[in-house]
């Protein structure tokens, strides 16, 4: 299934980056997603592509 991209605001700063990440992550885990794993991330052809390694970490809240 593929989807637009569902973020819509910019990322300019590490905070910015961050806060995407963490807000994307809790939707997933609230919908019982397990991103606790290497996750291949392909772009256009004018970006590179990317491996993200998602590990929850001991002792995390929640």
């Amino acid at each position: 299934m593929t989807r637009d991209n569902p973020y819509q605001g910019d990322v300019t700063t590490d905070a910015e980056f961050q806060a995407a990440l963490t807000a994307l992550l809790q939707r997933a885990h609230d919908n019982d997603l397990t991103v606790g794993r290497p996750w291949l991330c392909r772009t256009s052809d004018s970006g590179p592509d990317w491996e993200a390694t998602i590990v929850e970490l001991d002792g995390a809240p929640g």
